[in-house]
Protein backbone atom coordinates (compact mmCIF):
# COMPACT_ATOMS: atom_id res chain seq x y z
CA UNK A 1 0.00 0.00 0.00
CA UNK A 2 3.05 2.41 0.62
CA UNK A 3 4.44 1.71 -2.53
CA UNK A 4 2.01 2.05 -4.36
CA UNK A 5 1.04 5.54 -2.70
CA UNK A 6 4.46 6.41 -2.92
CA UNK A 7 4.61 5.61 -6.34
CA UNK A 8 1.13 7.65 -7.05
CA UNK A 9 2.89 10.75 -5.34
CA UNK A 10 6.17 10.90 -7.38
CA UNK A 11 4.32 10.61 -10.69
CA UNK A 12 2.01 13.27 -9.88
CA UNK A 13 5.36 14.84 -8.94
CA UNK A 14 6.80 14.50 -12.09
CA UNK A 15 3.86 14.73 -14.45
CA UNK A 16 3.45 18.05 -12.70
CA UNK A 17 0.15 16.83 -10.93
CA UNK A 18 -1.42 15.88 -14.53
CA UNK A 19 -3.01 12.58 -14.66
CA UNK A 20 -1.71 10.59 -17.98
CA UNK A 21 -4.00 8.30 -19.48
CA UNK A 22 -3.31 5.12 -20.81
CA UNK A 23 -0.32 4.92 -23.48
CA UNK A 24 0.00 8.92 -23.32
CA UNK A 25 3.54 8.59 -21.65
CA UNK A 26 5.63 7.76 -24.64
CA UNK A 27 4.05 10.45 -26.67
CA UNK A 28 4.04 13.06 -24.48
CA UNK A 29 7.90 12.56 -23.33
CA UNK A 30 9.00 12.77 -26.61
CA UNK A 31 7.13 15.93 -27.44
CA UNK A 32 8.95 17.07 -24.20
CA UNK A 33 12.07 16.03 -25.44
CA UNK A 34 11.38 17.53 -28.88
CA UNK A 35 10.85 21.26 -27.41
CA UNK A 36 13.93 20.73 -25.04
CA UNK A 37 15.87 20.74 -27.84
CA UNK A 38 14.61 23.55 -30.17
CA UNK A 39 14.78 26.06 -27.02
CA UNK A 40 18.12 24.61 -26.04
CA UNK A 41 18.53 25.58 -29.27
CA UNK A 42 17.77 29.21 -29.39
CA UNK A 43 19.93 29.63 -26.27
CA UNK A 44 23.09 28.64 -27.91
CA UNK A 45 22.20 31.16 -30.57
CA UNK A 46 20.39 33.96 -28.60
CA UNK A 47 23.96 34.96 -27.51
CA UNK A 48 25.82 34.82 -30.72
CA UNK A 49 23.11 37.60 -32.11
CA UNK A 50 23.81 39.82 -29.42
CA UNK A 51 27.47 39.45 -29.71
CA UNK A 52 27.45 39.88 -33.25
CA UNK A 53 24.98 43.16 -33.31
CA UNK A 54 26.02 45.20 -30.05
CA UNK A 55 29.77 44.59 -31.23
CA UNK A 56 29.32 45.57 -34.81
CA UNK A 57 26.51 48.48 -33.92
CA UNK A 58 24.42 49.98 -31.07
CA UNK A 59 21.60 48.98 -29.22
CA UNK A 60 19.34 51.92 -31.71
CA UNK A 61 20.46 49.65 -34.68
CA UNK A 62 19.66 46.66 -32.90
CA UNK A 63 15.95 47.97 -32.35
CA UNK A 64 16.19 48.76 -36.17
CA UNK A 65 17.53 45.09 -37.10
CA UNK A 66 14.29 43.66 -35.17
CA UNK A 67 12.01 45.84 -37.17
CA UNK A 68 12.80 43.84 -40.43
CA UNK A 69 12.07 40.83 -39.46
CA UNK A 70 8.39 41.71 -39.65
CA UNK A 71 9.14 42.58 -43.48
CA UNK A 72 10.45 39.21 -43.72
CA UNK A 73 7.87 37.59 -42.53
CA UNK A 74 5.27 39.64 -44.61
CA UNK A 75 6.77 38.02 -48.10
CA UNK A 76 7.84 34.41 -46.17
CA UNK A 77 4.10 34.02 -44.66
CA UNK A 78 1.90 33.52 -47.30
CA UNK A 79 4.70 30.67 -48.25
CA UNK A 80 4.53 28.83 -45.24
CA UNK A 81 1.23 28.81 -45.48
CA UNK A 82 0.98 27.64 -49.24
CA UNK A 83 3.36 24.53 -48.64
CA UNK A 84 1.57 23.68 -45.10
CA UNK A 85 -1.14 22.37 -47.18
CA UNK A 86 0.65 19.93 -49.15
CA UNK A 87 2.52 17.90 -46.60
CA UNK A 88 1.47 15.68 -43.31
CA UNK A 89 1.72 17.66 -39.95
CA UNK A 90 5.21 15.61 -39.01
CA UNK A 91 6.59 15.74 -42.84
CA UNK A 92 6.07 19.53 -43.21
CA UNK A 93 8.03 19.78 -39.44
CA UNK A 94 10.90 17.39 -40.92
CA UNK A 95 11.28 19.88 -44.12
CA UNK A 96 11.10 23.58 -41.74
CA UNK A 97 13.51 22.05 -39.54
CA UNK A 98 16.15 20.86 -42.61
CA UNK A 99 15.93 24.31 -44.33
CA UNK A 100 16.68 26.30 -40.68
CA UNK A 101 19.34 23.48 -40.14
CA UNK A 102 21.33 24.22 -43.34
CA UNK A 103 20.57 28.21 -43.08
CA UNK A 104 22.73 28.22 -39.61
CA UNK A 105 25.77 26.43 -41.13
CA UNK A 106 25.41 28.89 -43.95
CA UNK A 107 25.63 31.56 -41.75
CA UNK A 108 28.67 29.93 -39.83
CA UNK A 109 30.31 29.55 -42.99
CA UNK A 110 30.63 33.07 -44.17
CA UNK A 111 31.28 34.97 -41.19
CA UNK A 112 34.07 32.48 -40.43
CA UNK A 113 35.34 33.36 -44.19
CA UNK A 114 35.13 37.58 -42.84
CA UNK A 115 31.61 38.58 -44.01
CA UNK A 116 29.97 40.81 -41.28
CA UNK A 117 26.41 38.66 -40.93
CA UNK A 118 25.29 40.39 -37.88
CA UNK A 119 22.39 42.12 -39.23
CA UNK A 120 20.76 39.47 -41.97
CA UNK A 121 22.13 36.83 -38.56
CA UNK A 122 20.03 39.49 -36.37
CA UNK A 123 16.56 38.93 -38.51
CA UNK A 124 16.94 35.62 -39.58
CA UNK A 125 16.96 34.49 -36.08
CA UNK A 126 13.89 36.48 -34.92
CA UNK A 127 11.57 35.38 -37.35
CA UNK A 128 13.52 31.58 -37.13
CA UNK A 129 12.44 32.00 -33.24
CA UNK A 130 9.13 32.27 -33.65
CA UNK A 131 7.84 30.42 -36.35
CA UNK A 132 9.95 27.18 -34.94
CA UNK A 133 8.09 27.32 -32.11
CA UNK A 134 4.76 28.34 -33.79
CA UNK A 135 5.15 25.04 -36.21
CA UNK A 136 6.50 22.75 -33.15
CA UNK A 137 2.80 23.92 -31.31
CA UNK A 138 0.73 23.70 -34.47
CA UNK A 139 1.92 20.06 -34.70
CA UNK A 140 1.00 19.52 -30.98
CA UNK A 141 -2.37 21.16 -31.53
CA UNK A 142 -3.30 19.05 -34.61
CA UNK A 143 -2.13 15.98 -32.63
CA UNK A 144 -4.25 16.63 -29.79
CA UNK A 145 -7.49 16.50 -28.82
CA UNK A 146 -8.67 19.95 -27.07
CA UNK A 147 -9.20 18.00 -23.43
CA UNK A 148 -5.85 16.11 -23.63
CA UNK A 149 -3.92 19.37 -24.87
CA UNK A 150 -5.35 21.42 -22.37
CA UNK A 151 -3.86 18.50 -19.41
CA UNK A 152 -0.52 17.77 -21.32
CA UNK A 153 0.67 20.95 -23.17
CA UNK A 154 1.50 21.87 -19.15
CA UNK A 155 3.83 18.90 -19.56
CA UNK A 156 5.64 19.39 -23.10
CA UNK A 157 5.70 23.37 -21.63
CA UNK A 158 8.18 22.18 -19.27
CA UNK A 159 10.71 21.17 -21.76
CA UNK A 160 11.01 25.19 -23.34
CA UNK A 161 11.62 25.87 -20.04
CA UNK A 162 14.02 22.66 -19.27
CA UNK A 163 15.91 23.39 -22.78
CA UNK A 164 15.88 27.43 -22.13
CA UNK A 165 17.54 27.21 -18.80
CA UNK A 166 20.15 24.65 -19.84
CA UNK A 167 20.70 26.18 -23.30
CA UNK A 168 21.19 29.56 -21.60
CA UNK A 169 23.69 28.17 -18.49
CA UNK A 170 25.55 25.47 -21.28
CA UNK A 171 25.68 29.16 -23.51
CA UNK A 172 27.16 31.20 -20.72
CA UNK A 173 30.16 28.87 -20.28
CA UNK A 174 30.99 28.73 -24.10
CA UNK A 175 31.18 32.26 -24.75
CA UNK A 176 34.50 32.02 -22.77
CA UNK A 177 35.61 29.66 -25.74
CA UNK A 178 33.36 29.75 -28.71
CA UNK A 179 32.65 32.54 -30.52
CA UNK A 180 29.71 33.56 -32.57
CA UNK A 181 30.06 31.21 -34.98
CA UNK A 182 31.07 28.25 -33.31
CA UNK A 183 27.44 28.75 -31.08
CA UNK A 184 26.04 28.94 -34.42
CA UNK A 185 27.15 25.56 -35.24
CA UNK A 186 26.42 24.15 -32.24
CA UNK A 187 22.89 24.96 -32.65
CA UNK A 188 22.45 23.58 -36.12
CA UNK A 189 23.55 20.07 -34.44
CA UNK A 190 21.19 20.39 -31.29
CA UNK A 191 18.25 21.28 -33.60
CA UNK A 192 19.08 18.86 -36.00
CA UNK A 193 18.26 16.21 -33.10
CA UNK A 194 14.95 17.85 -32.09
CA UNK A 195 13.35 16.28 -35.17
CA UNK A 196 14.10 12.82 -33.18
CA UNK A 197 11.95 12.62 -30.56
CA UNK A 198 9.10 13.99 -32.37
CA UNK A 199 9.07 11.43 -34.91
CA UNK A 200 8.00 8.88 -32.05
CA UNK A 201 5.68 11.64 -30.65
CA UNK A 202 3.17 10.91 -34.22
CA UNK A 203 3.47 7.54 -33.65
CA UNK A 204 2.90 7.14 -29.76
CA UNK A 205 -0.47 9.03 -29.11
CA UNK A 206 -2.86 7.25 -27.87
CA UNK A 207 -6.22 7.08 -30.26
CA UNK A 208 -8.25 8.12 -27.47
CA UNK A 209 -6.34 11.80 -27.35
CA UNK A 210 -5.63 12.37 -30.59
CA UNK A 211 -7.29 15.11 -32.20
CA UNK A 212 -9.68 15.20 -34.55
CA UNK A 213 -8.24 14.57 -38.58
CA UNK A 214 -9.86 16.98 -41.22
CA UNK A 215 -9.87 15.91 -44.58
CA UNK A 216 -10.84 17.74 -47.93
CA UNK A 217 -8.84 20.90 -49.50
CA UNK A 218 -9.10 24.17 -47.36
CA UNK A 219 -11.98 26.44 -48.32
CA UNK A 220 -9.30 29.19 -48.35
CA UNK A 221 -6.65 28.05 -50.29
CA UNK A 222 -5.20 31.47 -51.64
CA UNK A 223 -1.70 32.49 -50.68
CA UNK A 224 -3.20 35.11 -48.01
CA UNK A 225 -5.23 32.53 -46.49
CA UNK A 226 -3.65 32.78 -43.27
CA UNK A 227 -4.03 36.69 -43.16
CA UNK A 228 -7.74 36.49 -44.48
CA UNK A 229 -8.75 34.09 -41.57
CA UNK A 230 -7.53 36.07 -38.82
CA UNK A 231 -9.21 38.98 -40.60
CA UNK A 232 -12.45 37.09 -40.81
CA UNK A 233 -12.36 35.87 -37.20
CA UNK A 234 -13.08 38.46 -34.07
CA UNK A 235 -11.20 35.79 -31.91
CA UNK A 236 -8.40 35.45 -33.95
CA UNK A 237 -8.02 39.21 -34.10
CA UNK A 238 -7.98 39.62 -31.01
CA UNK A 239 -5.09 37.33 -30.46
CA UNK A 240 -3.15 38.65 -33.39
CA UNK A 241 -3.46 42.11 -31.23
CA UNK A 242 -2.64 40.75 -28.19
CA UNK A 243 0.77 39.02 -29.19
CA UNK A 244 1.38 42.28 -31.20
CA UNK A 245 1.00 44.48 -27.98
CA UNK A 246 2.46 41.72 -25.38
CA UNK A 247 5.42 41.83 -27.96
CA UNK A 248 5.63 45.23 -28.43
CA UNK A 249 5.73 46.10 -24.54
CA UNK A 250 8.47 43.01 -24.13
CA UNK A 251 10.93 44.41 -27.02
CA UNK A 252 10.72 48.08 -25.79
CA UNK A 253 11.75 46.56 -22.30
CA UNK A 254 14.91 45.14 -24.50
CA UNK A 255 15.70 47.98 -25.89
CA UNK A 256 15.80 49.65 -22.25
CA UNK A 257 18.07 47.10 -20.87
CA UNK A 258 20.51 46.78 -23.92
CA UNK A 259 20.97 50.77 -23.76
CA UNK A 260 21.28 50.36 -19.94
CA UNK A 261 23.54 47.87 -20.61
CA UNK A 262 25.58 49.84 -23.05
CA UNK A 263 25.65 52.45 -20.40
CA UNK A 264 27.70 50.17 -17.80
CA UNK A 265 30.38 48.89 -19.88
CA UNK A 266 30.90 52.65 -21.30
CA UNK A 267 31.13 53.87 -17.81
CA UNK A 268 33.01 50.55 -16.70
CA UNK A 269 35.49 50.83 -19.49
CA UNK A 270 36.18 54.31 -18.95
CA UNK A 271 36.97 53.49 -15.06
CA UNK A 272 39.20 50.62 -15.62
CA UNK A 273 36.40 48.77 -13.97
CA UNK A 274 35.98 46.30 -17.17
CA UNK A 275 38.87 44.93 -18.82
CA UNK A 276 37.13 42.29 -21.42
CA UNK A 277 36.00 43.54 -25.00
CA UNK A 278 32.61 44.87 -25.65
CA UNK A 279 31.76 41.33 -27.18
CA UNK A 280 32.51 39.24 -24.15
CA UNK A 281 30.83 41.61 -21.71
CA UNK A 282 27.96 41.70 -23.90
CA UNK A 283 28.24 37.81 -24.29
CA UNK A 284 28.46 37.09 -20.22
CA UNK A 285 25.84 39.70 -19.14
CA UNK A 286 23.28 37.98 -21.44
CA UNK A 287 24.55 34.45 -20.39
CA UNK A 288 23.92 35.31 -16.98
CA UNK A 289 20.46 36.99 -17.60
CA UNK A 290 19.13 34.46 -19.64
CA UNK A 291 20.05 31.41 -17.00
CA UNK A 292 17.80 33.32 -14.59
CA UNK A 293 15.19 34.01 -16.75
CA UNK A 294 15.32 30.56 -17.58
CA UNK A 295 15.80 28.94 -14.08
CA UNK A 296 12.91 30.90 -12.85
CA UNK A 297 10.68 29.80 -15.90
CA UNK A 298 11.61 26.11 -14.84
CA UNK A 299 10.27 26.89 -11.43
CA UNK A 300 7.56 28.29 -12.80
CA UNK A 301 6.29 25.72 -15.04
CA UNK A 302 7.58 23.20 -13.14
CA UNK A 303 5.33 24.34 -9.67
CA UNK A 304 3.23 26.81 -10.48
CA UNK A 305 1.91 26.43 -13.98
CA UNK A 306 -0.62 22.89 -13.78
CA UNK A 307 -1.95 24.29 -10.35
CA UNK A 308 -2.81 27.14 -11.66
CA UNK A 309 -4.91 26.33 -14.54
CA UNK A 310 -6.28 23.21 -12.22
CA UNK A 311 -7.44 25.15 -9.12
CA UNK A 312 -7.99 28.87 -10.33
CA UNK A 313 -8.81 27.94 -13.70
CA UNK A 314 -7.78 28.68 -17.76
CA UNK A 315 -8.61 32.54 -17.69
CA UNK A 316 -6.94 33.88 -14.07
CA UNK A 317 -3.32 31.78 -15.42
CA UNK A 318 -4.01 33.73 -18.81
CA UNK A 319 -4.06 37.00 -17.70
CA UNK A 320 -1.45 37.18 -14.33
CA UNK A 321 0.95 37.70 -16.37
CA UNK A 322 -0.02 41.02 -18.37
CA UNK A 323 -1.20 41.88 -15.61
CA UNK A 324 2.29 41.45 -13.32
CA UNK A 325 3.54 43.37 -16.62
CA UNK A 326 1.34 46.45 -16.16
CA UNK A 327 1.86 46.35 -12.46
CA UNK A 328 5.68 46.53 -13.19
CA UNK A 329 6.14 49.30 -15.39
CA UNK A 330 3.74 51.47 -13.44
CA UNK A 331 5.63 50.81 -10.46
CA UNK A 332 8.71 51.87 -12.77
CA UNK A 333 7.30 54.72 -14.03
CA UNK A 334 6.10 56.18 -10.36
CA UNK A 335 9.38 55.24 -9.29
CA UNK A 336 12.23 54.82 -11.94
CA UNK A 337 14.67 52.80 -10.26
CA UNK A 338 16.90 51.86 -13.26
CA UNK A 339 18.89 49.32 -10.85
CA UNK A 340 15.76 47.51 -10.68
CA UNK A 341 14.68 47.06 -14.23
CA UNK A 342 17.44 43.84 -14.95
CA UNK A 343 15.50 41.76 -12.45
CA UNK A 344 11.87 43.33 -13.74
CA UNK A 345 12.58 42.21 -16.97
CA UNK A 346 13.55 38.80 -15.43
CA UNK A 347 10.25 38.32 -13.83
CA UNK A 348 8.53 39.26 -17.46
CA UNK A 349 10.06 37.15 -19.06
CA UNK A 350 10.14 34.28 -16.91
CA UNK A 351 6.20 34.42 -16.68
CA UNK A 352 6.15 34.80 -20.37
CA UNK A 353 8.05 32.24 -21.32
CA UNK A 354 6.25 29.62 -18.84
CA UNK A 355 2.72 30.51 -17.91
CA UNK A 356 1.81 32.87 -20.71
CA UNK A 357 3.28 30.63 -23.57
CA UNK A 358 1.49 27.52 -21.84
CA UNK A 359 -1.83 29.30 -21.71
CA UNK A 360 -1.12 31.28 -25.39
CA UNK A 361 -1.31 27.59 -26.99
CA UNK A 362 -4.09 26.68 -25.29
CA UNK A 363 -5.66 29.11 -27.17
CA UNK A 364 -5.38 27.35 -30.15
CA UNK A 365 -7.25 23.65 -29.24
CA UNK A 366 -10.64 24.25 -30.21
CA UNK A 367 -9.70 25.44 -33.81
CA UNK A 368 -9.43 23.87 -37.20
CA UNK A 369 -6.23 22.81 -38.61
CA UNK A 370 -5.96 25.67 -40.94
CA UNK A 371 -6.31 27.93 -38.40
CA UNK A 372 -3.95 25.63 -35.90
CA UNK A 373 -1.22 26.02 -38.62
CA UNK A 374 -1.67 29.43 -41.41
CA UNK A 375 -3.68 31.81 -39.01
CA UNK A 376 -1.18 30.55 -36.04
CA UNK A 377 1.91 31.44 -38.62
CA UNK A 378 0.33 35.26 -38.89
CA UNK A 379 -0.10 35.50 -35.19
CA UNK A 380 2.64 34.54 -33.88
CA UNK A 381 5.82 35.11 -35.99
CA UNK A 382 4.26 37.36 -38.42
CA UNK A 383 2.07 39.51 -34.93
CA UNK A 384 5.87 39.88 -32.63
CA UNK A 385 7.39 40.95 -35.68
CA UNK A 386 4.62 43.06 -35.79
CA UNK A 387 5.15 44.57 -32.74
CA UNK A 388 8.89 44.79 -33.33
CA UNK A 389 8.28 47.13 -36.42
CA UNK A 390 6.05 49.45 -34.13
CA UNK A 391 8.72 49.73 -31.34
CA UNK A 392 11.79 50.35 -33.98
CA UNK A 393 8.67 53.62 -35.12
CA UNK A 394 8.50 54.29 -31.41
CA UNK A 395 12.31 54.10 -30.62
CA UNK A 396 13.51 56.40 -33.67
CA UNK A 397 10.51 58.79 -32.87
CA UNK A 398 11.93 58.84 -29.41
CA UNK A 399 15.39 59.42 -29.76
CA UNK A 400 15.63 62.09 -32.53
CA UNK A 401 11.78 63.45 -33.38
CA UNK A 402 11.09 63.84 -28.86
CA UNK A 403 14.66 64.09 -27.76
CA UNK A 404 13.49 61.13 -25.19
CA UNK A 405 16.40 59.92 -23.09
CA UNK A 406 16.30 55.40 -22.63
CA UNK A 407 14.31 56.05 -19.41
CA UNK A 408 11.37 58.36 -20.50
CA UNK A 409 9.89 55.01 -22.85
CA UNK A 410 8.88 53.55 -19.35
CA UNK A 411 5.57 55.42 -19.05
CA UNK A 412 4.90 54.74 -22.71
CA UNK A 413 5.27 50.86 -21.81
CA UNK A 414 2.97 51.34 -19.32
CA UNK A 415 0.47 52.59 -21.08
CA UNK A 416 0.87 50.04 -24.14
CA UNK A 417 0.76 47.53 -20.81
CA UNK A 418 -2.58 48.14 -19.75
CA UNK A 419 -3.72 47.99 -23.46
CA UNK A 420 -2.34 44.60 -23.52
CA UNK A 421 -3.94 43.46 -20.34
CA UNK A 422 -7.35 44.59 -21.76
CA UNK A 423 -7.17 42.68 -24.87
CA UNK A 424 -6.34 40.14 -22.47
CA UNK A 425 -9.76 40.68 -20.68
CA UNK A 426 -11.49 40.46 -24.00
CA UNK A 427 -9.92 37.29 -25.52
CA UNK A 428 -11.18 35.11 -22.19
CA UNK A 429 -14.58 36.33 -22.76
CA UNK A 430 -14.53 35.62 -26.67
CA UNK A 431 -13.21 31.90 -26.09
CA UNK A 432 -15.73 31.32 -23.63
CA UNK A 433 -18.20 32.02 -26.64
CA UNK A 434 -16.34 30.00 -28.99
CA UNK A 435 -16.62 27.06 -26.11
CA UNK A 436 -20.08 27.63 -25.37
CA UNK A 437 -20.74 27.43 -29.44
CA UNK A 438 -18.78 24.12 -30.01
CA UNK A 439 -20.53 22.44 -26.72
CA UNK A 440 -24.16 23.55 -28.12
CA UNK A 441 -22.98 22.20 -31.45
CA UNK A 442 -22.03 19.05 -29.87
CA UNK A 443 -24.84 18.65 -27.71
CA UNK A 444 -26.89 19.00 -31.15
CA UNK A 445 -25.62 16.36 -33.35
CA UNK A 446 -25.67 13.82 -29.93
CA UNK A 447 -29.16 14.84 -29.85
CA UNK A 448 -30.17 14.68 -33.53
CA UNK A 449 -28.47 10.99 -33.53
Amino acid sequence: MTTTTTGGWLRRTLFLGVELRAGETLGVLAMFASLFLILFTAYLLKPAREMLILTEGTAEVRSYAVALQALLLLFFIPLYGKFSRRFDSYRYMQIVTAICVATLLVFAVAGNAGLSISVVYFVWLGAYSVLIISQFWAFASELYSREAGERLFVIVALGASLGAWLGSAVSRELVNYLDAYGLIIAGAFTLALSAIPASRAGLSVPEASRGRSESGVSAQASLFAGFQLVLSRRYLMLMAAFVIMLNLVNTTGEYLLSAILEDLYATGSAAGEIAVDKGTYVGRFYGGFYFMVNLFGVLIQFFLVSRLIRVAGFSIAFMLTPLVIFLGYASLALLPIVGWFRYFKIAENSLDYSLQNTARQMLYLPLSRQEKYEARAVIDPFGQRLGDLIQAGLIFAGLHVLGWASTDFIPLATVMAACTLTLALLIIRERSRLLSAQHKTDTDNITGE
